[in-house]
């Protein structure tokens, strides 16, 4: 049975900060979610700057970063993602812009309700 995205996402924050947090590792993971929700829109957009006429050696460098911040919050599925972008790339080639963006934008829109939700709670 495939996890939910949530639950991915709330195991990864339980690794973090535990099963039950404190007021400390509460406050961590809430700036932790913020700071993902904040920079993440702007990573995108440089990937899709790069998607369409960047160098595959910055596309590799940019699309690694995007997916070791997914991972970082649990954000499995973006990050494979992500992780495709990274290994076409390093093979020299450089994905369909907007299949690849697509893909992203739907993975966006399943997770980033999950973390805003999140960081209501945190």
């Amino acid at each position: 049975m495939e996890r939910s995205r949530e639950d991915e996402v709330r195991d990864r924050l339980a690794d973090i900060a535990g099963d039950e947090p404190g007021p400390a590792e509460q406050a961590l993971l809430g700036r932790l979610i913020r700071s993902y929700l904040q920079k993440t829109p702007a990573g995108v957009d440089r990937l899709s700057e790069l998607l369409r006429g960047g160098d595959t050696d910055t596309l590799r460098e940019h699309a690694h970063a995007l997916k070791g911040s997914a991972s970082n919050i649990g954000a499995a599925s973006l990050a494979a993602v992500f992780a495709e972008v990274e290994q076409a790339a390093r093979a020299g080639f450089v994905p369909d812009p907007d299949l690849t963006l697509g893909r992203i934008a739907c993975e966006q829109a399943l997770v980033l309700p999950i973390l805003e939700k999140l960081a209501g709670e945190a």
